[in-house]
């Protein structure tokens, strides 16, 4: 468009010089009228700076994204809760699901730049249900341990053996439990429904409790529901005295469709304390009040 534009008053600019006037102040000034006129239409023909817009980053760090996997399998395996207890549900944790949702989860953080602080800010789903370690709580005196107890991450049961195979999961750490109980925290090797897998070691000799590790107190979260065309996400910032249930919390609510559109719909919550305003970039607010 400027060149246009430029082509345009220099075409007027050679027809005034070309003009044979008696007066020769008339074609200075013309000249002048020219330069000036081409100079506004210059100006006239830049686009508007919207000093509001701020820059979105469309690449997604690495580990930001298996922080999104691990939250896309945790909300994926909450929906299934839906219709059964975990432990009663499958061990793997529905694919297609878990795609979508972090599909949504990829948009949403592509699209925001608040989405953005609040994951490196470390806004995740809380870990509950568990999807990656559970620890085995059993007597310390069983004979099947005795590998362990030599300070081999193996067992002599073939039942948990098996177990360990079919579910592609690792003894991680043996440790004394306490003064008649040992334990063994097995992790998976991707997420998984872990409920119904250590529900499988119930019924395993000298197995007495298992321990999913999840925490006391609440936390930042993620939360999910199906709408029409798509998905709800709200991203759940938590602080304050959580133990003594003085605890507050933010809010930010935003609409991920299935082709790809994003809408951020409401932002609430107790105010957020200077302390907890991380930011991605410098002018990026994690809050707005």
């Amino acid at each position: 468009m400027n060149f246009l534009l430029h082509d345009f008053w220099k075409e007027i600019l050679l027809t005034v010089l070309s003009l044979k006037m008696k007066h020769p102040g008339f074609r200075t000034f013309c000249f002048l009228i020219v330069l000036l006129l081409g100079g506004m239409s210059g100006l006239y023909a830049q686009k508007p700076s919207d000093k509001n817009t701020q820059q979105v980053s469309t690449e997604v760090p690495r580990h930001i994204e298996r922080k999104f996997r691990r939250d896309a399998a945790r909300l994926a395996l909450r929906l299934e809760a839906e219709k059964d207890e975990y432990r009663f549900l499958n061990v793997k944790i529905p694919k297609a699901n878990t795609d979508e949702i972090y599909r949504a989860l990829i948009n949403v953080y592509k699209n925001s730049p608040t989405a953005q602080s609040l994951a490196n800010c470390n806004v995740h789903t809380f870990p509950n249900p568990s999807i990656e370690s559970f620890t085995v709580i059993f007597d310390k005196n069983i004979s099947w341990a005795r590998p362990l107890r030599q300070g081999i991450n193996e067992t002599l049961n073939p039942k948990i053996n098996q177990l360990l195979q079919t579910h592609q999961l690792i003894i991680d750490k043996y440790v004394q439990w306490n003064e008649r109980q040992d334990a063994i925290t097995i992790r998976t090797r991707e997420p998984l429904n872990v409920a119904a897998a250590a529900n499988e070691f119930f019924n395993i000799e000298g197995v007495e409790s298992v321990d999913f590790g999840v925490p006391k107190i609440g936390g930042n979260d993620i939360l999910l529901r199906r709408i029409n065309g798509g998905w709800e996400l709200e991203y759940v910032l938590v602080f304050g005295e959580y133990i003594s249930n003085n605890g507050k919390s933010h809010r930010w609510i935003f609409r991920a469709m299935d082709d790809g559109a994003v809408k951020f719909i409401k932002e609430s919550g107790d105010p957020v304390p200077d302390w907890m305003r991380c930011a991605l970039e410098k002018n990026t607010p994690l809050a707005t009040f």
